[in-house]
C-alpha cells in the first residue's frame, strides 16, 4: 500500500495549502525551494531496488519535526520501515542545517546590529538594544555514554537551547552544545556567543551620545538577574525596587525582552519535536533542535517581505503584542503551547564575567533607567503595581 507521500500529501499540495502547511510546517513553494538546497545531500542511488525519493525523505523529516509522532507513527503513515525512518531523520536533520545555517544566520558586523537596533526601537521602543538572550532546556532520553552529565535534577535528561532573539522573533545566534546538568554560568560562558562578548568580538558600534540624557548610551543585550553585570547586558533590578524609576526600567526591559520568550514559544508551537521527549542520541537531539531553528528563521525571512495578513507561519496575533494604549494581549502560540520549555536562567544564582566592570555595568543602567524617565511611554506608569 501506499504511504501518505503518494497519497495524501499530493492531494493536500493541489487542493488544501493550509492543510499541507499544517501536516509539514511548509508551504508547497517553501518545500520545493528547501528540497532543492539539501536534495543533493539525501539522495541515494542503489542499482538493486528502487530508493526512497529526497522529497519522501524531506517529507518524513518535517512531519517528524511538525508533529513530534514517534518514528514508528512515521513507519505506519509512509510505509517505510521504522529503521529506515530512523536513518533519514538522522541525515535529513543534519542536511537541513547545514544547507540552512549560512542563509538564515547573517554575519555579525556594525551594520547588522545597527539595524537590529532599530527594529528595537520602532518595535519595542527600547532604544540601543541588539538582542535578547534567554536559555530553555529541551528533554530526551539519557544519553549513551553521558553518565549524569545531562541530568539536571529538576529537570530530568535535557539538552540546554542558549538563543539571542531579534525584534522580529528571529534567532540572531544559537548554541545547543551544554548539557543539563552544566551549571548556569558555564552555559553562558561556553556558549559561542559568550566567548564571544566576554573577549569583545561582536563587532558592536560604538558608542552613539543621546541629545536627552546628554550622555553616551553602549549597545546592548537584554537579560535577566542571572546574566552576568556587563555594560553591553541590561539586567533588571531585583528584589523588588521600590523607587518608580526602577520600577519603569524594569517594564520597559520586560517588555521588549518578551521577544525572546515568544521566539522559544512559537518555536516550540511550530515543531512540536521539542514539546516531548526527544528519544534519540545526543547528536541527534542536538541536529534536531538546530534543524527545528533553521527552519524558524527560514519561515521568518521568507514572510518578512509579504503582507501580515497573508503570512501562515506567524500570521497577525499569532506572537505577543502591545496594543497602541500599552495594554498587553497573549499570542495565540501560547493556547497552543500551554507549557513551554522551561528557562534556565530563571530567578539563578548570578553568572560573573571575570574582570567584568560592575560599576561600569550599573552606570549604563543608571543611563537607560533616566532616558527612560525622560522620554516615557505615555502609558508606561499606568503598568506599574497598583501600589504606585
Amino acid at each position: 500500500m501506499a504511504g501518505v507521500w503518494f497519497t495524501l500529501i499530493p492531494m493536500m499540495r493541489e487542493f488544501d495549502l493550509d492543510a499541507h502547511f499544517n501536516y509539514l510546517r511548509m508551504t508547497p513553494d517553501s518545500f520545493d525551494w528547501l528540497l532543492q538546497r539539501v536534495e543533493f545531500a539525501i539522495t541515494k542511488q542503489s542499482f538493486r531496488r528502487e530508493t526512497i525519493s529526497a522529497g519522501e525523505r524531506l517529507a518524513v523529516t518535517l512531519r517528524y519535526l511538525a508533529s513530534g509522532d514517534s518514528q514508528a507513527s512515521l513507519s505506519y503513515a509512509f510505509r517505510i520501515s521504522d529503521v529506515t525512518v530512523s536513518r533519514i531523520v538522522v541525515e535529513t536533520t543534519a542536511a537541513i542545517w547545514f544547507a540552512l545555517k549560512d542563509t538564515v544566520f547573517e554575519p555579525l558586523n556594525e551594520d547588522f546590529w545597527r539595524r537590529k537596533s532599530s527594529e528595537f526601537e520602532s518595535m519595542w521602543n527600547f532604544p540601543m538594544c541588539v538582542g535578547a538572550m534567554d536559555g530553555k532546556h529541551y528533554f530526551g532520553q539519557k544519553f549513551p555514554m553521558m553518565g549524569s552529565e545531562c541530568y539536571n535534577y529538576k529537570f530530568g535528561n535535557s539538552l540546554i537551547l542558549f538563543a539571542i532573539s531579534d525584534a522580529k522573533y528571529k534567532f540572531i545566534m544559537v548554541d545547543v552544545g551544554s548539557r543539563g546538568r552544566e551549571s548556569d554560568g558555564g552555559v553562558f560562558h561556553r556558549s559561542d556567543f559568550g566567548k564571544l562578548f566576554v573577549n569583545r568580538q561582536l563587532c558592536l558600534p560604538p558608542a552613539v551620545f543621546n541629545s536627552e540624557i546628554k550622555c553616551e548610551l553602549p549597545y546592548v543585550f537584554l537579560g535577566d538577574a542571572a546574566f552576568p553585570a556587563d555594560q553591553h547586558l541590561l539586567r533588571p533590578f531585583d528584589q523588588a525596587p521600590v523607587e518608580v524609576e526602577e520600577m519603569v526600567f524594569n517594564y520597559r526591559l520586560s517588555r521588549a525582552r518578551r521577544v525572546i520568550e515568544n521566539a522559544f514559544g512559537i518555536l516550540a508551537a511550530r515543531f512540536r519535536i521539542l514539546r516531548s521527549n526527544i528519544i534519540a542520541s545526543e547528536t541527534l537531539a542536538q541536529n534536531i533542535i538546530l534543524a527545528c531553528v533553521a527552519l524558524h528563521n527560514l519561515h521568518l525571512l521568507r514572510e518578512d517581505s509579504i503582507p501580515p495578513r497573508q503570512r501562515i507561519y506567524l500570521p497577525p496575533g499569532y506572537a505577543d503584542i502591545y496594543k497602541s494604549n500599552g495594554k498587553f494581549k497573549k499570542g495565540r502560540w501560547r493556547n497552543e503551547h500551554k507549557e513551554t520549555a522551561r528557562s534556565i536562567f530563571n530567578k539563578l544564582v548570578t553568572q560573573e564575567i571575570p574582570n567584568a566592570d560592575v560599576g561600569k555595568a550599573e552606570e549604563v543602567r543608571e543611563k537607560f533607567m533616566e532616558l527612560f524617565v525622560t522620554e516615557p511611554l505615555p502609558w508606561q506608569c499606568e503598568e506599574l503595581p497598583t501600589r504606585f
